[in-house]
């Protein structure tokens, strides 16, 4: 039987959860936790295959990081990897906060790709000469990049938003579903699907939450590219019911976004520093 055309806007692997700032709100809490190894080659390949043999076709696919993902030694590798499937996305997306020197392999493989890649490069204004350097080497090699400016007045997006600590609210299904439709995550980005180990979330919370124990774990609010047991069809059903949830189990342990008014959410300064102890 020859199955629909599936397709996602976006799909995020998350290449390492380690960082170089130690930002104060930082949505995936890095500098509280200890990394997790970062992802292999090998294993990129691997969720890789079996996610495009879910899906046909994604609009972007991102080598991301709960952290820094200019940090990982083998960039060049994964970025590599992901061009193996360039028929079935139509962009790759890396991503940076503009501190951490380009290495020259890694240069030479963004230059080589360079009609399928975009950078987005975050300046926060931390390191701003490093920043800047970064900035006009890419630009200088011809490379796409989209620059987002996060200090100062008018920041990206206004901001960042403060997702607020672990602890369970005790909200009703209304009010979970009330937050889940207002979400910035769920409505301005229409999800953000993302795995580290092959368990696809929808959600940043979500995934973030179940891998550091702090959210009880949900098999019905991921897709598990990894297991043999279900097919390819089973796996795609499982992506809608997910999208079409009224709310996440997360949802319950987030600040909800709700913290502005007029259903505009509140946003704050980003990257500020966490201080030493």
């Amino acid at each position: 039987m020859v199955l629909p055309i599936f397709t996602l806007n976006k799909f995020s692997l998350v290449i390492l959860t380690r960082c170089n700032l130690a930002c104060k709100l930082c949505c995936e809490y890095v500098p509280q936790h200890k990394p997790f190894p970062d992802m292999t080659p090998e294993q990129a390949d691997q969720i890789l295959s079996a996610f495009f043999s879910v899906v046909d076709h994604v609009n972007t696919l991102h080598l991301t990081g709960g952290g820094e993902p200019f940090l990982h030694k083998d960039l060049d590798a994964l970025i590599e990897v992901a061009m193996k499937y360039q028929s079935q996305f139509d962009r790759l997306m890396l991503f940076s906060n503009s501190t951490v020197p380009v290495s020259d392999k890694l240069l030479s493989v963004i230059k080589k790709y360079s009609d399928k890649i975009v950078v987005q490069l975050s300046r926060y204004n931390v390191k701003p000469d490093r920043e800047q350097n970064t900035v006009d080497l890419l630009s200088s090699q011809g490379i796409r990049c989209k620059i987002e400016k996060y200090y100062g007045e008018d920041q990206s997006f206004g901001g960042w938003i403060d997702f607020g600590t672990w602890e369970k609210r005790n909200r009703t299904p209304e009010n979970l579903s009330n937050i889940f439709k207002e979400c910035s995550i769920t409505r301005a980005m229409d999800g953000n699907w993302r795995t580290r180990d092959g368990k696809v979330h929808w959600c940043t919370r979500s995934m973030r939450g179940m891998e550091l124990g702090y959210v009880a774990d949900q098999p019905d609010e991921y897709v598990d590219l990894l297991d043999t047991s279900t097919s390819a069809q089973e796996k795609r059903q499982k992506f809608e019911m997910i999208a079409n949830k009224p709310y996440l189990s997360a949802c319950d342990q987030c600040s909800g976004d709700l913290a502005g008014t007029d259903h505009e959410v509140m946003r704050y300064p980003a990257a500020e520093q966490m201080k030493k102890s």
